[in-house]
């Protein structure tokens, strides 16, 4: 009986950290994991390398926790590289996705908030402002043969703007 009861009382919390955990990109998985192991340096107070499940980070730690410079490289070669704060992406930085695709800009509390530039595969860019990992804000577009300027996004969605050639603008984001 005392098992099924605990079994009973168990099982939400169980699903609901299953659930969180599927919907979670690779990009948020580091904070996830139960095993770590300091494999360099100091891992509490200083500059260190710490194993982690899903890859490794190489950087600053105060009390435990990454903070300052650093780089953590995925399994799968996803890397980001920048400033932490309290053991998230908090400052500038870098993240770059296996597939090419990167990200260059602010971060706040382990998300893109303010100001950043996102680069596709395909060549596109995106120039503006973000809020909770969204285009929101104004922005630039860059497509190949033209640019969208001043462009208003509301939650990852564009609203408005005006497009103008390419070619009479000559201040496209440089990789």
């Amino acid at each position: 009986m005392k098992k099924l009861l605990l079994i009973f009382l168990l099982s939400p919390i169980i699903t609901l950290a299953q659930n969180e955990n599927s919907n979670n990109s690779i990009e948020q998985q580091e904070n996830r994991v139960i095993v770590k192991k300091c494999i360099a340096g100091n891992c509490i107070n200083g500059k260190g390398t710490m194993q982690y499940q899903t890859g490794v980070y190489e950087g600053y730690w105060k009390s435990g926790l990454r903070d300052g410079e650093g780089k953590y490289v995925w399994s799968n070669g996803d890397v980001y590289e920048g400033e932490w704060m309290q053991d998230k992406r908090h400052g500038f930085g870098t993240y770059t996705w296996h597939d090419g695709s990167k990200y260059v800009g602010n971060y706040s509390h382990g998300i893109r908030s303010g100001y950043g530039i996102y680069y596709y595969t395909n060549g596109t860019i995106y120039e503006g402002t973000w809020q909770n990992n969204l285009k929101h804000g104004i922005a630039n577009f860059y497509y190949k043969e033209s640019v969208n300027i001043g462009g208003k996004y509301i939650n990852n969605e564009y609203v408005s703007g005006t497009g103008i050639n390419q070619e009479s603008y000559n201040f496209k984001p440089k990789q």
